[in-house]
């Protein structure tokens, strides 16, 4: 079985787990950028290794432009964002 990688609250009970096939779709990780800023979901530490990996900071920027789940307006900024956000990742 592969790993836990994002995890959203809903449906209940169980939620919805976002594994390496879902974050590979473009839509999912928007998705899961999206309940992650209304504070509905969670990215484990190897989910972030994964969507830095397999995106980069810039395909993040991209996808965060999307979203809006941070509110930053260069990469670089977005780097500081997803580098807080991994430090109160437990």
């Amino acid at each position: 079985m592969s790993e836990l990688l994002a995890w959203y609250r809903y449906p209940v009970p169980n939620g919805t787990c976002y594994y390496e096939n879902e974050l590979k779709q473009l839509d999912k990780v928007i998705e899961v950028f999206d309940y992650c800023q209304i504070l509905l979901a969670y990215i484990s530490k190897e989910g972030w290794d994964f969507l830095i990996t397999h995106y980069g900071y810039e395909g993040l920027f991209v996808l965060n432009d999307k979203s809006g789940w941070f509110d930053c307006s260069t990469v670089d900024e977005l780097i500081e964002c997803i580098k807080c956000q991994y430090a109160d990742t437990p």
